[in-house]
């Protein structure tokens, strides 16, 4: 089976190609592929009932390890980041694997001590199925729809969850009844609850409310959401497109710098926010805002700042950074995009 890999390749990911892919290349591999996941440094990849990691592994580039999980079982979902990969496999277990000295580990049973005694009864330990992670936090979510902060369950009362993403600082949930829970750092808009303060709890993204919500991604710092008519929101922080909403912001916009104490409040959009003395380019939206779509959308997919969709019609679009090619175009064609446009 095969897949495709457009982007940064400066650590080897994809042998025998240059440094950046701008036109997707092709890999293949035995057996079905189950589950793909990026960083910067680390291409992993669940073919078969194995895993597969090619990139800066062992801190050497151009590495490719296959691994094996121990008493048969079989990985079923993963995710990466700079520091670490979370596994998920067929029994239930939640395994981590550092790429920098190429261990693999398996983490005990998630504590139930946060729990009142009724609660740690119903909490299904032992059949984790998908993972998120970043190098701020980590997530797993049962079978049963609860979900872990790693190791610590998280107390939903009434509430199943079919998936989980991690931001950089940030975290978001999507319920079965298509209700989008968002909690962490707000400071750039990417809780999408119309202000910039964060969340120490999962807190329902109202403007969403009205809609059945099917499928969510989290990026460094925005989020994008497709519901069940096949409309694609986004909202967070838009530095280099990543929203697909024309920031209409000038270059001397990019320049301004309110005080540090600032605070801002909107319902729909904040063009340019200063906080800890850092300089902020483009647009934050601080509420989930519709993108304009040539067809309805069935997937979407965030990177750190640059977001790809699936569209009904089977095309790919994408938005954002390209300075690296990630949206499939050379960079001197195109060094970023502020609005979706198709992937070669």
């Amino acid at each position: 089976m095969s897949f495709y890999y457009c982007g940064w390749n400066g650590c080897g990911q994809v042998s025998g190609h240059p440094m950046i892919i701008s036109k997707p290349a092709k890999l293949s591999f035995d057996g079905p592929i189950v589950n793909v996941s990026c960083t910067w440094s680390v291409l992993a990849v669940i073919a078969g009932k194995s895993m597969t990691f090619m990139g800066f592994v062992e801190n050497n580039i151009n590495v490719r390890r296959e691994i094996f999980l121990s008493n048969s079982a079989q990985p079923i979902h993963l995710s990466s980041c700079q520091s670490r990969t979370l596994v998920a496999c067929s029994k239930g277990n939640c395994y981590d694997y550092s790429p920098e000295s190429n261990t693999l580990r398996q983490l005990v049973k998630f504590t139930t001590s946060e729990l009142d005694p009724e609660e740690s009864a119903s909490v299904d330990n032992s059949s984790i199925i998908k993972v998120s992670c970043s190098d701020y936090g980590c997530l797993a979510l049962s079978k049963s729809g609860r979900v872990f902060t790693i190791p610590s369950p998280l107390v939903l009362p009434g509430l199943v969850v079919t998936d989980i993403a991690c931001g950089n600082e940030h975290y978001a949930l999507l319920t079965k009844c298509g209700l989008v829970y968002t909690w962490g750092s707000g400071s750039r808009g990417q809780l999408g609850h119309g202000d910039l303060e964060p969340e120490e709890k999962p807190r329902l993204v109202e403007a969403l409310a009205g809609m059945q919500v099917c499928c969510i991604s989290v990026g460094a710092w925005h989020n994008a959401a497709v519901t069940s008519s096949g409309d694609l929101y986004t909202w967070g922080w838009g530095t280099d497109g990543q929203l697909g909403i024309d920031d209409s912001v000038t270059d001397d916009d990019h320049d301004h710098r309110p005080t540090a104490s600032k605070k801002l409040k909107t319902d729909a959009q904040v063009s340019v926010l200063q906080e800890r003395n850092e300089k902020y380019r483009g647009i934050v939206l601080g509420c989930p805002s519709p993108v304009d779509t040539s067809a309805d959308v069935t997937a979407v997919s965030c990177g750190s700042r640059h977001t790809v969709v699936l569209l009904v019609d089977g095309t790919i679009w994408g938005c954002g950074w390209n300075a690296y090619g990630q949206l499939a175009c050379p960079p001197e064609e195109c060094i970023r995009s502020i609005y979706l446009r198709r992937a070669a």
